[in-house]
């Protein structure tokens, strides 16, 4: 899996490309944990090259929304393909993630 992220102001982008499993989800964990939770408000997952996410991937974003939650912060994740979005769906975290298909 490629990681890219860009820092602006006080918004975090990270792109992910390739598959997010049990492999490759301690990466998004390690770039997730580099993040100063007390000096960033937004951190925006662009998952439009994201071809699979495993239950490890979804726990790693889970511990990032949690930690963006309790520091006032929020997660936002776009460009979702439909079957990443059905993973979401199936799991409840579409209902309280903020999700944009694209």
């Amino acid at each position: 899996m490629e990681i890219n992220k860009a820092i602006s102001n006080q918004n975090v982008i990270i792109t992910l490309k390739g598959r997010l499993d049990t492999m490759t989800a301690p990466q998004l964990d390690d770039e997730a944990k580099s993040i100063d939770f007390d000096e960033v408000e937004t951190v925006t997952l662009n998952l439009k090259d994201l071809e699979y996410i495993s239950s490890s991937g979804l726990r790693v974003i889970l511990a990032l929304y949690k930690n963006l939650k309790s520091k006032g912060g929020n997660l936002k994740i776009v460009n979702v393909s439909n079957t990443i979005m059905e993973l979401f769906s199936m799991t409840g975290m579409a209902d309280y993630l903020d999700i944009k298909q694209g």
